[in-house]
């Protein structure tokens, strides 16, 4: 990487650091432009060399800092077994991680509902692409139906999770949100995707 490439991955990567703790410190709306860039270090005006919005930055966090080698993604599939296994393991960390940062995730949830996919992340968040690859060894291995994409069936889980966060956030963070939404995966795994449970 040169080294103006490498500066304003490092300014970017400030801001990105910032942005998460003052939003998870101080809360999305109340948090300014200004607290950000005075946090990372820089001019107000560098924040709009990088980002046009708060909710890029959000979206931005979300991407960044989920990011995984290849190698940290192989480990994971070697050593999580299962495709249901697999799921519940992915959802439980994308659930750690709401839980941490809850106002957050739903201005990302919000913001991703409102894009869709983007050309700078085309395959979605990481969450995304690790449900999308534990279908695709499932139907590698013949446990999971090839009745529809991989992909599709990653779109249905990615749902199912953005439609439970949202009712638990929507009636004031009642329940446990990760047995609620083990629980609908489960039922959607066992009822309509695994036709056999199989270690492999």
């Amino acid at each position: 990487m040169k080294l103006r490439e490498k500066q304003k991955a490092e300014v970017k990567s400030a801001l990105i650091r910032a942005g998460e703790e003052l939003f998870g410190n101080k809360g999305f709306t109340e948090t300014t432009v200004e607290e950000i860039t005075a946090a990372a270090g820089v001019a107000r005006g560098t924040f709009y060399n990088y980002f046009q919005t708060k909710e890029d930055l959000a979206l931005e966090i979300l991407y960044e800092t989920e990011g995984l080698t290849t190698e940290q993604v192989d480990d994971f599939f070697a050593t999580t077994l299962g495709t249901e296994n697999q799921i519940q393991t992915i959802i439980t960390i994308a659930v750690e991680w709401t839980l941490r940062k809850p106002e957050l995730f739903l201005v990302i949830l919000i913001e991703k509902m409102k894009r869709g996919s983007t050309p700078e992340h085309a395959n979605g968040t990481l969450f995304r692409r690790l449900i999308t690859e534990a279908f695709e060894r499932g139907q590698m291995a013949g446990v999971v139906t090839r009745e529809r994409l991989a992909q599709e069936l990653a779109h249905d889980i990615d749902g199912l999770y953005m439609v439970h966060m949202v009712r638990w956030y929507h009636y004031g963070k009642q329940g446990d949100l990760l047995s609620i939404l083990l629980a609908a995966v489960n039922t959607y795994l066992s009822g309509a995707i695994v036709k056999q449970k199989t270690s492999y």
